[in-house]
């Protein structure tokens, strides 16, 4: 079945045409919303407490922090210990595919000119994810369909199952 048959077959159901649609974009999969849970709005919360905070490299505080301090001490606060280092990171947990993506999945991206994994945020919902950015701080972003991320994307790892 082509794609645009696919879009066709949806295109009466309303609310859901959005949700198919990301499915076959040419970014790839956009795994929906997921339910509440006690676990994951505990996960939403840590991040909130985060929200703003400056970037400081080396940092891992609320008062400043980088991507890789931002997820260690997000998780830590689960009982998972993280290094301080996204490529040390992109090496624990499981590999998941994009289509699989939940929420508090951890996505790598690659920045700069040496192609290894330097940068690393939260995986929330809708293609979107907290991290720590030089420039803005923490905040929530939408990186799937980004061509910015979506060129950088080099994978994703589940630590813990929210």
């Amino acid at each position: 079945m082509n794609r645009r048959v696919l879009i066709r077959g949806v295109l009466g159901i309303g609310g859901v045409v959005l949700i198919l649609m990301g499915c076959v974009t040419v970014a790839g999969c956009v795994p929906r919303a997921t339910t509440r849970t006690p676990q994951r709005d505990a996960l939403v919360e840590e991040i909130r407490r985060f929200k703003g905070t400056p970037y400081v490299y080396g940092g891992s505080t609320p008062k400043g922090t980088d991507c890789s301090g931002f997820t260690m001490t997000v998780f830590k606060g689960f009982g998972v210990k993280l290094p301080h280092s996204a490529s040390k990171q992109f090496k624990m947990g499981k590999s998941v595919s994009r289509c699989t993506l939940k929420m508090g999945d951890l996505v790598f991206f690659r920045k700069g000119r040496h192609g290894k994994v330097n940068h690393v945020g939260i995986y929330l919902w809708d293609g979107k994810m907290a991290h720590a950015s030089s420039t803005y701080g923490v905040i929530v972003v939408r990186w799937v369909g980004n061509p910015y991320y979506e060129h950088r994307y080099a994978g994703a790892r589940r630590i813990i199952d929210f």
